[in-house]
């Protein structure tokens, strides 16, 4: 279940001891202009380098309750694709305090003190926790619009995460407010992609006609593949809110048009 706490939201799926996790709203940030105000943490849609930077400082604090800042976080353009990176100590303040070495749509870690940031403005932002078999704890953040979740990025999160020694049957995944089958019309060429990608059947399921539109089930679609890569299904929680009917409390492409901010998901080691 998904609760609010401050300016982000959790989910009680991953409240595992010893690690920490939050998704963004458009509360709580630095930012002034009307279409970023006020929580913006991506570059490019108006705000200064410095006011991101804040705001990446504000929501990495309140995700890790104030034990971690912007210096431990991670982030890196993201290309909708399925490439993820494991991430290391190292690497803290690629994308945020220096540029990314390299683009990608997902970080996985096994290390203290390491914050992986995806960004979204109604795609499909996934959250994992995992403990180990000896008690230690695996975690990644994952970004999937239409194109990533039909390239199968939950499945390749799951083997991101089983990588550094987490089993499918022991991975939470929660996945963070998005647009909906509700205002999520397409066309008949992405119908077509996704069905190449994944099959016709599996497009049928998920892309649907409603009085002569198709509408597509983003939800729907990430749950199908977690649940195909062996995560319980009591172990996947996804929020009923979409991002286009919530534009006041989430940033949302297609309500306007592109011009808006950047909401973030992460998690950390504590």
């Amino acid at each position: 279940m998904f609760y609010n706490e401050g300016n982000i939201y959790r989910s009680s799926i991953l409240d595992i001891p010893g690690t920490a996790h939050g998704f963004a709203t458009r509360r709580g940030g630095v930012s002034s202009c009307p279409h970023t105000r006020e929580m913006n943490l991506a570059a490019g849609h108006g705000d200064t380098d410095e006011i991101v930077l804040r705001n990446t400082d504000i929501f990495v604090s309140e995700v890790t309750l104030g034990k971690f800042s912007a210096t431990s976080a991670v982030t890196a353009p993201q290309i909708h694709s399925t490439k993820i990176r494991v991430i290391t100590r190292e690497m803290c303040g690629e994308g945020v305090t220096r540029e990314a070495e390299e683009k990608c749509d997902g970080f996985v870690t096994d290390m203290r003190g390491v914050v992986p940031i995806v960004r979204v403005a109604d795609c499909v932002p996934i959250v994992m926790c995992a403990v180990r078999e000896d008690g230690t704890p695996v975690v990644g953040a994952f970004h999937a619009g239409w194109r990533g979740t039909a390239a199968g990025m939950a499945t390749e999160g799951i083997k991101a995460m089983c990588s550094l020694g987490a089993r499918p049957s022991d991975i939470r995944a929660a996945i963070g407010a998005h647009i909906g089958s509700c205002c999520f019309e397409v066309k008949d060429d992405m119908f077509d992609s996704v069905a190449e990608l994944r099959g016709i059947e599996f497009a049928s399921r998920h892309i649907r006609e409603h009085d002569g539109a198709l509408f597509a089930d983003l939800s729907g679609m990430n749950l199908e593949l977690l649940l195909s890569a062996g995560v319980s299904k009591e172990n996947i929680d996804i929020s009923s809110e979409c991002t286009c009917c919530e534009s006041e409390k989430y940033h949302s492409h297609r309500k306007t048009g592109g011009l808006r901010g950047a909401l973030g998901a992460a998690v950390a080691i504590l």
